[in-house]
């Protein structure tokens, strides 16, 4: 296998695989994440064999004229500027987004208004999938302005109030919180008095810990 050295040899690579990858985002944004799409290997392997499939169909479709895009390099690129923008645009972006949404997104319609006065009929997405990886991602970076207390596996509580300058990590980082303002947490889980001159606590989560948040 050649590598691309030039940067055009670069241009038309990046063509070629950019229905996969484009594909496999908007799949996985309509449908959400599935077991094989937090190994790189699948996901390049499925870009690979999109990206092929379609550019066989895109041949068989424009025939002689894709070939001569591709062979005549820069001169074509100069001359028709436009018409190459709009290819990327079409071939590479549109077609495997709309392929990937029909396949996988379960598509229905909703109702916008622009301007607050023209109602335009949109794609909603309708799947029940998310793209959200756990619960976690999904709500606890959304939960400010709450009480939070953690029960540990040794079965210790830590926790405090929750509000904006709080924070939690999300996938694909390991799961651990940091609270701004610590306070006591007595044995049976009642949160008491701020601890003296608290400037926040870091929790990592592991495999047992118990997160609640509490309204104020």
């Amino acid at each position: 296998m050649t590598i691309p050295m030039t940067a055009y040899a670069v241009a038309v690579f990046l063509v070629l695989v950019l229905p996969g990858i484009v594909y496999g985002v908007v799949r996985a944004t309509v449908s959400g994440t599935r077991p094989h799409d937090r190994g790189w290997t699948p996901r390049v392997l499925q870009a690979i064999l999109v990206s092929i499939l379609l550019d066989t169909v895109y041949l068989l479709v424009l025939g002689k004229t894709a070939v001569s895009w591709v062979t005549g390099g820069t001169d074509t690129l100069r001359a028709h500027p436009r018409l190459a923008a709009l290819a990327v645009l079409c071939l590479g972006l549109l077609v495997p987004s709309l392929l990937a949404y029909l396949r996988h997104g379960e598509p229905r319609w909703r109702e916008v208004r622009v301007i607050g006065r023209f109602p335009v009929r949109v794609p909603a997405r309708g799947t029940t999938n998310s793209p959200v990886p756990t619960a976690w991602d999904q709500v606890a970076s959304r939960l400010e302005g709450r009480w939070v207390r953690i029960r540990l596996s040794d079965g210790r509580w830590v926790g405090g109030w929750f509000a904006t300058k709080s924070f939690v990590s999300t996938y694909p980082e390991p799961r651990d919180i940091f609270i701004e303002d610590q306070h006591h947490i007595a044995p049976d889980g009642t949160i008491g008095d701020p601890v003296n001159a608290t400037a926040g606590v870091w929790v990592s989560l592991k495999d047992g810990d118990i997160v609640e948040w509490l309204h104020p």
